[in-house]
């Protein structure tokens, strides 16, 4: 037998080991959240959001930061810095790279504010849609949808100035302790909040639950990791391409947090499809997802690759090179 004959055999050995395990996994959570990523296109859609975060949604924090009284500009600016993970060399560049409230509130007209609201509606709609897609809700737009994604965006500033305000009264470490705390639990109620928002009150809030632990516990983690991370991408993106490096790094966080958001959304439909005790949990005692007077969920696709037709595909593959 020759050195590619055992090669292929090996391979084919170890396809023939991990089909069962496979098999099963298709059958559990990560299996249906796989094939749920995949539905909704998720890499396309993370980077889609981190694109119009960057560019509509964080510049209409910063001019609102700039209108607002000091205490609550304040309270909002830390929250940013803390959730970006700047401190020290970093935050100075971050700073040098952006026009004081000042100037900003100088330069702002009314119809650049307008527009500055209008693109960040932009944000909210994409965040929307993807949550209408993991749960496969009709996309039907609504003019309604516009108040939704304006409410939204106050209640966001709302809750950087508040946990922002509260990180900058509370110091020492049991300070730092219970800020934390007060900000998961805050992201977590206010995604859970969103996520009902988003998808238009048809779906009941315990079902949602899940989405919003994984999006307000996991930003949390993400935030924090920032801090390790973020000022040595933030250094050698500036010392690289200049002020244009800030930009950059910024982008590479909200990629981050995009994947994060996405991965949030389709998390509760796959967990509450299941048949174990969490999900008939989430399902209530009747057994409803919806609520009433909702329209019905849409058909999911005809065929979504899951993880043992990889495997599969893997042998063709095989097979074909086997013949040539």
């Amino acid at each position: 037998m020759t050195a590619s004959g055992r090669v292929s055999g090996a391979v084919a050995a170890g396809r023939d080991r991990a089909a069962p395990l496979l098999a099963w996994a298709d059958d559990t959570v990560l299996g249906r959240l796989w094939r749920r990523l995949l539905e909704i296109e998720f890499v396309e859609r993370s980077i889609a959001l981190a694109a119009k975060a960057f560019v509509s949604l964080l510049p209409l924090v910063i001019v609102i930061a700039a209108f607002l009284p000091p205490r609550l500009r304040d309270g909002v600016l830390s929250a940013l810095v803390t959730r970006f993970g700047l401190s020290g060399e970093s935050y100075e560049y971050v700073q040098n790279a952006f026009a004081s409230p000042e100037a900003i509130k100088a330069s702002t007209s009314f119809v650049g504010l307008l527009l500055t609201l209008l693109f960040a509606v932009s944000f909210t709609t994409a965040v929307q849609r993807v949550y209408l897609r993991a749960w496969r809700r009709p996309a039907a737009g609504a003019l309604d949808d516009k108040r939704r994604a304006l409410v939204w965006l106050a209640g966001t500033v709302a809750f950087l100035a508040t946990v922002g305000s509260v990180g900058r009264a509370l110091v020492g470490m049991p300070g730092t302790l219970l800020t934390a705390a007060v900000a998961t639990a805050g992201s977590v109620g206010i995604w859970w909040w969103s996520a009902h928002t988003f998808l238009r009150g048809h779906v009941r809030w315990r079902p949602l639950l899940p989405t919003a632990l994984v999006t307000g516990v996991g930003s949390a983690l993400y935030t924090a990791s920032a801090s390790f991370w973020m000022p040595t991408v933030l250094e050698g993106n500036v010392e690289q391409f200049g002020f244009v490096g800030v930009g950059m790094s910024f982008v590479t966080w909200f990629v981050g947090f995009g994947f994060l958001l996405v991965a949030a959304a389709a998390v509760g439909p796959c967990i509450v499809e299941g048949e174990d005790p969490v999900a008939r949990w989430l399902r209530g005692p009747d057994g409803v997802v919806l609520t009433p007077g909702s329209p019905p969920a849409l058909p999911g696709p005809a065929t979504t690759p899951s993880l043992l037709d990889y495997l599969r595909r893997g042998e063709t593959a095989d097979g074909d090179l086997d013949d040539a």
